[in-house]
């Protein structure tokens, strides 16, 4: 059994297993972006039209969103 675990290289195994992590993580954030974006895009899309159609500035808009009770 020793000779099987001395015949693989560690550095092969840790660049391996870096590697696997690294996709693990960049998959993780893609899906977490991809959730996350269509509730950016709609708000960024409230505050356009509250901005050009109606007058209202994003500091009077935080203002208002802070003082709710």
């Amino acid at each position: 059994m020793d000779s099987v675990f001395s015949a693989v290289d560690s550095q092969v195994v840790l660049l391996v297993a870096a590697i696997a992590v690294a996709i693990l993580c960049i998959r993780l954030l893609f899906r977490i972006l991809n959730v996350g974006l269509g509730m950016i895009l709609a708000i960024v899309a409230i505050v356009l039209v509250l901005q050009y159609s109606f007058g209202i500035s994003p500091k009077q808009l935080w203002f208002e969103i802070s003082h709710l009770p």
